[in-house]
């Protein structure tokens, strides 16, 4: 017996005529999907039951975890109320995955603890292994308050593993209280993995939650670290402060800085919340001009990080901060020993211009003192990472793309030449390019990856040919590759604790396969130098996709496995032979032995709209491939509404053994003669010994063409798989 919470995975792969006669007879509605990739099997993640609604999305928000590092649980949201969810509103669920399929059980605090919910029922953090996920919202007391007079919040731990009810939800901390006239309404910059440590800010400062911040002005922005564990449980310190505890400065903003890395997730703060990075501009100097970038260590001390290295206690460092010109936050490591950010101000004696550049910081314990407290690290080195050797040139960083997660890589654009040997396919950097670098803090000077396209025939301000003459000019714009390091958008993350592996978008034909003028997926491997296009095509589908008329882009969840080997993307690009026109499909790269290219097959149908970003994520290990989809890809899947799906490797369920009804009489009696047979099999279970076979599509296909010997970027040759091909954009209209 089916129910909401345990719903019945099929696994399946063959022809498209077989499956829909399994669909008809499983009185489930035709399915479009006609394979699924070699070695995964479907299976159905969400519930058949969803209240009504359809799942709109999969994780809370961009850069929150999605799916466990082990892929046995993924969070996703939904309109419908159901698997213990009372809220009638965007809802966030969690599914795990057990021996005999996925259960569901959702993530919202019942009314009674938390009436009103800033955000909906879904989460606002998740802990990296989905064992815990936070939510923020307004106590009943203060319910019945207008909503510009509301003086309380609080913030509420979830264990995920137990069920939506009230014991299993814990205030975080204490009940957030102003101390004065007004109203607020926290807003969440990030928090430690374990939630002990949670940083957020108030709006605008219209209600001060401690007495020391009663002297900011009205329309200012303080933050505030709420600690909500251990002795410390229900402390609440204000971070953008002084040695004293007064504020650097009460007429101006401090900016929380929690993040990663541009694009990657805000959780959690390094070294489990003892540091938390903050701008904001000290007394004297002019709001937004003037800020400069500090560390709060252990909630006890402050340290100013985008300064000379030199001795110095005081905070701000001298009068000349105030005058400095300002620094911006790129990135922390996990463990808060090393944060990058950018500024014109000459730090260092290697810096002879005043130009923008990228310098990384080392925070740690001074000599002699290797074992000191959080309170007692400092600034122990300062290097700047893009030094053009020319003398008298500069560097001109023009932001940063990807970062570490240890802080050891960091790719970035600059249009000096920092570098003067060429890159694998034999392009050296030029001065006036968007030049795109990776610097490796063990040693040496940045390596030039390639160029990057800012217009029409244009790389910064050099011209190119391999930049489209269709892109459009313009800082920013979404028809050139300036969103990747303006922050404008997420085409690019790394994969590997040390980020050896870059994936990026870019509208520039970057290789030689590359001869059309949508957005593609490139790899580079910092190891060995090497940059592959992802965005091929299957059986050389679409012209290996050089034919395509809408670009991919890469989403706002993870889309490349944790080795570099599995990527996932989606495109309304046929790049496969078993694609279907005129929707978002989904597809997979993968490296295979043998071959110098990976090879691209057809994951599924995509959700076509409705997740938007969220449609589409790999697990940590590629095992997991988990996406939206409005098509039945199980036969128990005909509600026509969109659902979560996981492409597993090796996956499936055994089918549950029918129960066996006791009879009597004449009815323990067989039939006496014998049925017709059915047309196909009535069932299209799939056991996780029973790998799906490749499709004969797909064989046929590549059968009909002989593979060829090519010669790749001066490598051994090798033969090339043909069925690779290009493809292109999720979310992006014709060109």
């Amino acid at each position: 017996m089916l129910t909401d919470d345990r719903p019945v995975f099929v696994g399946m792969s063959g022809l498209a005529l077989l499956l829909a006669l399994v669909c008809v007879f499983a009185g489930a509605a035709p399915t479009t999907a006609l394979a699924v990739p070699e070695g995964r099997v479907y299976e159905m993640v969400s519930p058949l039951f969803k209240g009504g609604y359809g799942v709109g999305g999969i994780g809370p928000e961009a850069g929150v975890p999605a799916v466990a590092p082990d892929g046995e649980s993924v969070e996703f949201q939904s309109f419908g109320a159901f698997s213990g969810a009372l809220f009638s509103g965007l809802t966030g669920y969690i599914a795990r995955r057990g021996p005999a399929g996925w259960s569901t059980t959702s993530l919202a605090p019942p009314a009674s603890l938390l009436p009103a919910q800033l955000g909906g029922g879904r989460p606002q953090g998740l802990s990296p292994n989905l064992e815990l996920s936070l939510n923020e919202g307004v106590p009943g007391p203060d319910q019945g308050r207008a909503e510009g007079t509301r003086k309380e919040a609080e913030y509420m731990v979830h264990a995920t593993a137990g069920a939506a009810d009230p014991a299993s939800f814990q205030v975080a901390g204490k009940v957030l209280n102003a101390v004065g006239e007004g109203s607020f309404i926290p807003e969440l910059v990030g928090a430690s993995e374990d939630f002990s440590h949670i940083v957020f800010f108030t709006d605008d400062n219209k209600e001060a939650l401690l007495p020391e911040a009663v002297g900011a002005e009205l329309d200012t922005r303080e933050e505030y670290d709420l600690s909500t564990t251990g002795a410390e449980a229900g402390v609440l310190r204000l971070v953008g402060v002084k040695n004293n505890g007064q504020l650097i400065n009460p007429s101006c903003d401090v900016t929380g800085t929690a993040s990663t890395g541009p694009g990657a997730q805000t959780l959690p703060l390094p070294d489990d919340g003892e540091e938390v990075f903050f701008t904001t501009t000290p007394a004297g100097g002019e709001c937004g001009l003037h800020q400069q970038l500090f560390v709060r260590l252990g909630g006890a001390r402050t340290v100013e990080v985008s300064r000379p290295l030199s001795p110095c206690s005081e905070v701000p460092c001298g009068p000349e901060a105030a005058t400095r010109p300002p620094a911006q936050f790129v990135a922390a490591s996990e463990d808060g020993s090393t944060v990058l950010f950018t500024t014109a101000a000459p730090l260092t004696s290697s810096d002879e211009d005043g130009a923008r550049d990228l310098y990384l910081a080392k925070i740690g314990c001074p000599a002699g003192d290797p074992a000191c407290g959080v309170a007692e690290r400092e600034v122990t080195s300062l290097v700047q990472v893009s030094h053009d050797p020319h003398s008298g040139e500069a560097a001109e960083v023009q932001g940063v793309v990807a970062t570490a997660a240890d802080g050891s890589r960091v790719y970035f654009v600059a249009r000096g030449v920092l570098s003067g040997a060429p890159n694998a396919e034999g392009r050296a950097a030029v001065r006036g390019a968007d030049n795109l670098y990776v610097y490796d803090s063990s040693g040496g000077a940045p390596v030039f990856v390639t160029d990057l396209c800012s217009g029409p025939e244009l790389s910064g301000l050099a011209k190119e040919v391999r930049c489209p003459s269709t892109l459009e000019f313009g800082e920013n714009a979404s028809g050139n590759d300036t969103g990747l390091w303006s922050g404008q958008n997420l085409q690019a993350e790394t994969a590997g604790g040390d980020a050896r592996f870059l994936l990026f978008s870019s509208f520039g034909r970057l290789l030689p396969g590359d001869s059309d003028t949508a957005r593609d997926i490139y790899r580079y491997d910092a190891l060995s130098g090497t940059l592959d296009r992802v965005s091929i095509g299957e059986g050389g589908a679409d012209a290996d996709g050089n034919d395509s008329e809408f670009g991919v882009e890469l989403g706002y969840l993870r889309a490349i496995s944790e080795d570099g080997s599995r990527v996932v993307f989606a495109t309304s690009e046929q790049l496969s032979p078993l694609a279907r026109a005129g929707v978002i499909n989904n597809y997979e790269w993968h490296e295979e032995p043998g071959w110098s290219e990976g090879v691209v097959s057809l994951v599924g149908p995509g959700d076509n709209g409705e997740g938007g970003g969220r449609a589409l994520t790999i697990s940590v290990s590629g095992r997991d491939i988990f996406f939206l989809t409005s098509e039945g890809l199980v036969s128990q899947d005909s509600d026509g509404a969109p659902d979560l799906y996981d492409a597993r490797l090796g996956g499936g369920f055994p089918l549950a053994a029918a129960s066996r009804e006791p009879c009597a009489g004449d009815a323990c009696q067989g039939a006496l003669t014998n049925p017709a047979p059915l047309l196909v099999p009535g069932s299209v279970s799939q056991t996780p010994e029973a790998a799906p076979a490749p499709p004969a599509a797909t064989e046929t296909a590549r059968a009909k063409t002989k593979p060829k010997t090519v010669k790749r970027r001066g490598k051994r040759k090798a033969t090339r798989r043909h069925g690779r091909r290009k493809t292109s954009g999720h979310g992006k209209g014709r060109k």
